[in-house]
Formats: C-alpha cells, structure tokens, sequence
C-alpha cells in the first residue's frame, strides 16, 4: 500500500482544530485530530498513519520487546520481574508469528488476534498465571502506544479472570521442628537460612542476603529493608526482635567470623616475618621481628583488639548468599531435600491444572511467623510492622486462624433463650444463694428457692454443684 506524494497534511479548522487529510490508493481520508496543538495534531497523524504502514512510528513486533526495555516511561521494576516479563512478551511474538503471519507490526495486533490467542493459553494455565500474562501484555502495548502509532488497545475490553491462587499454608510446630532437623543434618549454612526464616519471617532472598550491617546484637534487633518493598515503601526498613534461639546461633557464628579473622591476621604477620629471614651481616633483622627456624605456637584463644575494633562484615551466611547470586536453582534443590527429609509435601496436583500447585515453601515460614505472633496475642498492626506490610489486609492473608482460638471464641458466646436463675428469682443478686454466705446456708437458701418454685431442676443441679465444688 503506497501513500500518495503530497497526502498526510494537517489543516487548522476556522475553529482552531486540527484536521488530518491522505489520499491512499487513490482514495481521500479526512479525520479530526480533536486538538489546537499542533505538535499534538502531529502525533495524531502519525498514530492514525501506522496501522496502514504509512506512519514514521511504524514499531515491528520483533522490535518491541527492546523499545519497551529502553523506555523511560515503562515502570521500575526488578530486574528478576523484567526477565518474567520479557518471557511472557517473547510468548506472545512466538504465537503471533506461527499463527498470523500477516501481523508483523505492534499496530496491527487486532481484537480477534488477541483473543485467539488468550482461548489458547487459559486451557493450560491457572487465573493467576492467566491475569499476570494479560496485565503484562497489556503495559507494554500502552507503554509503546505512542511510539508504535496504537491508536487502538486490542487488550481494553480483556477481563481478568476470578482469582483461584492457591496460598502458601503454614506449617504446623511439628513440621517447624522436622524440618530444622533436616536442615541440620543438611549443613550449618542451612541450619543458619531455616532458623532465620522461622524466627524473622523474612523472605527467601532477604534471609539468604542478611549482612551483618543489618544485625546489632548488642541491641538484639536486625533492621533490614526487605528487597521487594524497596521501592514502593521509600527504603523503609523493619525492625525485627532477634529470638534467644537465633540470637544464641549469631553469637556463635560472629565468634567463629572473629576467630578466623584473628586466625587470617596472625597467618599474614608469620608470612610477613617469614620473607624477612634471620638476621645475616648483610641483611640486619629488628629484634622484635626475629624468627627463629624453630615452629611458631598457636596464639592463645582470646580476640585481638583489631577484631573487636572491626566486626565481621559481608553477608551472615556468605556460603548461601554466594549461591542465591549465582547458582539461585541450587538453593530450590536444598531446600527441595531438606522438605523431602522432614516429611512435608511442597505440592499437589489440583484438577484443571497441567501443573502441579506449591502449597508449602520456604515462604510458609512467613506464614507460620505472622500465625504464631497472631495466635499468641500480638496485635495484627505490630506484626505488620515486624513482617514489612504495607496494610493490615496483607498481614490477614497471612494469618492462619488457630482451630482452638476458634473454638475458644465461639465457646464464649453466651447461650441464648436460656433464662438465668437471677432474672427470675424475686430476690437481689447479691442474695443468690451460689454468690453469699457459708456453704450450709447457701445449701439450705437453695432448697428454699427450690420448693418455691423460683429455679428449675436443672439450674437447682447447676447451681448445687457449684456451691459443693468449694468445699
């Protein structure tokens, strides 16, 4: 489709809006550009002109993935979220490019192209998976519409599907202990990442990037700025309690962090005197520095002051952080043994989905953490605040209701219909016979109001043992 010499022009209206004129393949096309700016006017004409392959923003799907990376106006996200995203983006272009050939450009993806394609992919995948894909697609087609000449979104009239995720479940005390068995047979670097999962509900990546700069074990906090709230919450940190347990297992590791620092400064100062040699005439060697050829003793177990002046610093447990920067597949198959050795089920084929459903992770950790504070009576805001919660609802999602507080709750509701013997007894409360006076007497008051008629049978029974359980 050729465009015409002299057609794509604008034309100021005696209203002072601004009209597109082209001539294609002969035919005359008018259309208002709805402004008085004429800069907006020319972005019009070039959005109208792509879909036609005449406009200078002419994006091909090939293309599209890098504009949309080197976009200023795309969102900041994470660089892990980005490459989900370019997946799920290279997805589409694959589909596009075996199934409708003729679509070579961003501009020429149409209502029809698109739900063929959403047909296809929500058979095999679940809501959520099905709602990330559509709100990725759809940020980058508004995010290159400008640029592409979109002048109309195929992704608006798409809706989202109801949302059937299945959450993370917490893990029962029983399970906590199996599985800090296993991690402890596993190694100490494991024993470390579950122990600070169970007793700080931090994520995955937070626990296995602890550094010691976020520890004050003189104050029995770690303050951390959790990784996936960085952004949206200002850099705020949270401040969590360190446990007696996990405070007991830093200890241990700082002082086995300062011994080999001590050890490593020790070993530099022998190599030091080393390649000084003994004294000759010609090489003099200060006393102080002298070594003989006999073996040097091992320094006496103590910290030297340049360790204490210079705590250990880098990651709590560097042997795990090494592998969740590098190899982060070795860390999922850790921690995949070490939930096989205790016996719990990480996931469960559910009908309608090709794959199989997590539903226990190093993240029930958080879960099990936000239950037990909540069960145990800690205010939901206080354990927002410890987990790194933006709301209050996110810390519900979290929570996992105790059956036995449940029970208690509803076992507290008073019975009703069921009138109380003092509303119907002609004399004051502070003269029923379970509530004043000696046990005889109370006896004797009962039996009174008994032959009077003013309690039942069963509150007479009721009330008798109650006076007898005192004696």
């Amino acid at each position: 489709m050729a465009r015409e010499k002299g057609t794509g022009n604008l034309q100021q209206e005696k209203s002072g809006r601004w009209t597109i004129r082209i001539g294609v393949n002969g035919r005359r096309l008018s259309r208002s550009a709805g402004t008085r700016d004429r800069d907006k006017a020319e972005a019009f004409l070039n959005r109208f002109l792509a879909p036609i392959g005449l406009g200078a923003m002419h994006l091909p799907l090939a293309e599209a993935w890098h504009h949309y990376e080197m976009s200023p106006n795309r969102r900041d996200i994470a660089k892990a979220t980005l490459a989900s995203k370019r997946m799920v983006w290279m997805a589409f272009a694959r589909w596009m490019e075996q199934n409708h050939v003729e679509i070579g450009h961003l501009a020429e993806v149409t209502d029809a192209s698109v739900a063929e394609y959403l047909a296809e992919f929500r058979c095999h995948h679940s809501a959520t998976t099905y709602n990330n894909h559509v709100c990725g697609l759809r940020e980058v087609f508004r995010t290159l519409a400008e640029k592409a000449g979109v002048t109309h979104d195929p992704w608006a009239g798409v809706c989202l599907r109801a949302d059937d995720s299945v959450s993370r479940r917490e893990l029962t005390l029983d399970e906590v202990e199996r599985l800090y068995a296993a991690a402890s047979k596993e190694g100490a670097q494991w024993k470390l990442l579950v122990m600070v999962g169970i007793y700080t509900g931090l994520r995955l990546g937070d626990c296995c990037r602890l550094k010691w700069d976020d520890v004050c074990l003189d104050r029995s906090v770690i303050q951390v700025i959790p990784e996936k709230t960085k952004r949206h919450m200002h850099g705020r940190p949270v401040t969590i309690p360190i446990h007696s347990s996990l405070m007991s297992e830093l200890q241990e590791v700082f002082s086995r962090r300062v011994a080999e620092a001590q050890r490593g400064e020790f070993s530099d100062r022998i190599n030091k005197i080393d390649r000084i040699g003994t004294p000759t005439p010609n090489n003099p060697v200060n006393p102080v520095n002298y070594v003989s050829n006999n073996p040097i003793p091992t320094p006496p177990p103590r910290l030297c002051a340049s360790a204490r002046d210079n705590p250990p610093t880098g990651f709590v447990n560097p042997a795990i952080a090494e592998l969740y920067l590098n190899r982060k597949w070795q860390i999922a198959e850790g921690l995949r043994r070490i939930f096989k050795m205790a016996n719990i089920t990480m996931s469960v084929r559910l009908e309608g989905r090709s794959r199989k459903s997590v539903i226990a992770s190093f993240h029930s950790l958080r879960h099990t953490f936000v239950s037990l504070s909540a069960n145990a009576g800690v205010p939901l805001p206080v354990v927002q605040s410890i987990v790194g919660h933006c709301s209050t609802a996110m810390t519900r999602h979290y929570y996992h209701e105790n059956l036995d507080a449940l029970r208690s709750a509803v076992a507290s509701i008073p019975v009703i219909g069921k009138p109380s013997p003092v509303s119907h007894s002609p004399f004051p409360v502070s003269h029923h016979p379970a509530r004043r006076g000696s046990i005889p007497a109370r006896l004797a008051r009962l039996e009174q109001y008994r032959a009077q008629g003013h309690v039942t049978e069963e509150e007479y029974a009721d009330t008798r043992a109650k006076i007898l359980s005192e004696i």
